[in-house]
């Protein structure tokens, strides 16, 4: 290469990477904190939970009672209440592990990173969307996209990339935040291949504690059509004591 043509270049590379910078502090939210905030508004430091799971195929349909605790980001307790026939199944997630214990055969089983993405008691939701094993602020990079309207409401277009040897089940998500508060109203999940394979989304907005919380959680299944499922939370508390005895494997053994 002559060295004409290597100044070319070096000069070329240097307009690519200022145009790059002036993209990136042309943007008007800090990308990877909106997330954070999304995260925080949607599960705080620590809450309790109390939600119904309505589960919907062409063949049958479902609905479970459910009592959820999440401290920090590494412990998820679910307790099932309701059918009789699922009554006292439980999930218990400590950082990367997640046990399931079956109360009709005495028996907890540890669910295998590899299963992460398989269906959380016949949902559309994943075992890794229940439980929460894949941080997302920690997990992926983030890149703000645009702004668009959901429902009419302002939102935040945020595409979401796995870091690489991050502990996730999506090849991309897709999240949509409001404007004035960051609060998710809509997630697309991709899997390993980018093919879009559901979407998430967050309606019926209400007042609880300290937020303007959704209380309907949709998720549409793009692989299987007519299957759908739909989480309405009832109740729930953020930021409370929670007790570290509920994350032990004696609690999600004991009898209900």
């Amino acid at each position: 290469m002559s060295r004409y043509g290597a100044i070319g270049l070096i000069v070329g590379l240097a307009v690519v990477m200022a145009a790059a910078s002036s993209a990136e502090d042309a943007a008007p939210i800090n990308a990877t904190e909106w997330i954070t905030r999304a995260d925080s508004h949607l599960r705080g430091d620590a809450n309790q939970m109390d939600a119904s799971l309505d589960v919907v195929t062409p063949k049958w349909e479902r609905t479970y009672q459910l009592r959820s605790w999440m401290l920090g980001t590494d412990k998820t307790f679910v307790r099932v209440l309701d059918p009789p026939k699922a009554k006292g199944q439980g999930f218990l997630k400590l950082a990367s592990r997640l046990w399931q214990y079956l109360p009709a055969a005495e028996r907890t089983v540890l669910i295998p990173p590899s299963l992460m993405l398989e269906d959380f008691l016949g949902s559309d939701f994943s075992n890794d969307d229940f439980v929460k094993q894949s941080y997302l602020p920690r997990d992926y990079t983030h890149q703000f996209i645009g702004q668009e309207s959901v429902d009419g409401a302002p939102a935040y277009l945020i595409e979401l990339t796995p870091k690489p040897d991050a502990p996730v089940v999506y090849g991309k998500l897709r999240a949509w935040l409001r404007t004035t508060d960051a609060a998710f109203v809509k997630l697309e999940f991709y899997n390993e291949k980018l093919v879009h394979i559901r979407t998430l989304t967050y309606t019926n907005f209400q007042p609880l504690n300290d937020r303007d919380y959704p209380m309907t959680w949709h998720m549409v299944n793009h692989l299987e059509a007519g299957h759908e499922t739909t989480v309405t939370v009832r109740s729930a508390q953020f930021n409370l004591p929670v007790a570290e005895a509920i994350f032990t494997r004696e609690y999600l053994e004991r009898s209900e």
